[in-house]
């Protein structure tokens, strides 16, 4: 046989192994057609963007009378321009100057064009919130939002009933803005509308469920949990994306992952870092960034949280159906650890 030959058998093999395994499916998918919600964007950036910048007092205080406490929290805390007043101000300055500077009017055109469609991307967060529904009853489904927010946030919440998207934070990775603002590859490769659905769902776990960063320190591993927690919810809100999308790693940094993990959990054992309450050994392992210090070239950044989710998902396994979404997040991840019984061979 050539070698072509045998490389297109490879290849085949290769296929079929990735569709035996769930790298970048999950199992989580649950019948909620019953479920009448529905996701509708508000478009915030289009109403804002048509402001008369000649009556500027008169057109600001006619959008605010539509939903004051969205305006005040997107003109007071997320641009922090101010709050309007009856008379010309320094808001009011502010604002006119923003409206009318030709690089914001040619990225709000820019967003305006990228994403003149949202019907799919309104279906995917009506999906993600029907499971977030299904998983929280008690808890309210907020109203959505998208702005431009001229790079300042992908996504955000200002209480539990309102979530903000930053559409110019979604343009793809080939918007040529985000080079001239110097923002890193790795970062830049999450710029995508495939994103929004997982940074959606993220703020909401944050305002639900995030932790108190002014905490004190635990060892890396119950940290490395605590990411896992956040990772499993993803999984669980959007149980039909693609998983990679949800750490935020290529299809190949994730199948690196999967293919290396006795290797991953070997490394952590021989340096002694599982119980490091060490920032610059958490900072390395558990935060964002092109890769992990100390590992091969190969693995993506952000490796411990990777550990922590297959942590969480042997002690769901294990559970067998008998622990809830709510109660893993609320379960110490001392006994996550313990009672995952995770050891790869």
């Amino acid at each position: 046989m050539n070698q072509k030959y045998h490389h297109f058998i490879a290849l085949l093999f290769l296929l079929f192994l990735l569709a035996q395994c769930d790298f970048y499916k999950n199992n989580k998918i649950l019948d909620l057609s019953s479920s009448n919600l529905e996701i509708k964007l508000n478009r915030f950036e289009k109403k804002f963007e048509t402001i008369d910048t000649n009556n500027i007092i008169s057109s600001l205080k006619s959008l605010r009378s539509e939903d004051s406490l969205f305006f005040d929290s997107y003109t007071i805390q997320m641009m922090r321009f101010g709050r309007i007043t009856d008379t010309p101000s320094v808001t009011t300055k502010y604002i006119r100057e923003f409206l009318t500077n030709k690089d914001v009017r040619n990225l709000h055109d820019s967003v305006s064009i990228k994403f003149e469609n949202i019907k799919s991307i309104e279906q995917e967060l009506t999906e993600a919130m029907k499971y977030f529904e299904h998983y929280f009853p008690n808890l309210a489904i907020p109203k959505v939002y998208s702005v431009v927010s001229e790079f300042g946030y992908n996504a955000v919440t200002f209480d539990s009933a309102t979530l903000v998207l930053a559409l110019d934070m979604f343009m793809g990775k080939d918007f040529s803005i985000y080079r001239s603002i110097d923002f890193p590859s790795y970062k830049i490769a999450r710029f995508a509308p495939q994103y929004i659905a997982p940074n959606a769902m993220e703020v909401l776990y944050l305002q639900h469920f995030g932790r108190n960063e002014l905490e004190e320190t635990s060892a890396l591993v119950y940290e490395m949990i605590e990411k896992g927690k956040k990772l499993y919810f993803l999984e669980s809100m959007l149980p039909e994306k693609e998983k990679h999308f949800l750490i935020g790693y290529s299809p190949e940094q994730l199948a690196w992952c999967n293919a290396s993990e006795s290797d991953i959990w070997a490394f952590y054992n021989e340096k002694d870092l599982f119980y490091s309450k060490s920032y610059i050994e958490h900072k390395k392992h558990i935060d964002d960034g092109p890769r992990t210090a100390g590992m091969p070239k190969e693995a993506p950044g952000n490796v411990g949280s990777w550990v922590g989710w297959q942590i969480v998902n042997a002690y769901m396994k294990n559970a067998g159906g008998s622990v809830t979404l709510e109660q893993l997040l609320k379960t110490p991840a001392e006994t996550i650890m313990n009672k995952s019984k995770y050891k790869p061979a």
